[in-house]
């Protein structure tokens, strides 16, 4: 149940960024590179976040000597 989260709110933050690009008038650059560079540290953090999880995971289920 944990592992579907993070795909619904990325699923949720897309359908919400969307169609507020169906309604603009018109699309300036700068607001799509501004768009984009922000898509690609959310999914940047999303990765870290998942990476420092996994090897918590693994820290705990290593055996102690």
């Amino acid at each position: 149940m944990k592992r579907d989260f993070i795909p619904a709110v990325l699923l949720t933050i897309i359908s919400i960024s969307i169609p507020s690009y169906a309604f603009a008038h018109s699309l300036y650059p700068t607001y799509m590179i501004m768009g984009g560079g922000l898509l690609v540290v959310l999914a940047l953090a999303i990765y870290v976040f998942c990476e420092i999880r996994k090897s918590i995971q693994v820290h705990i289920n290593k055996p102690t000597k």
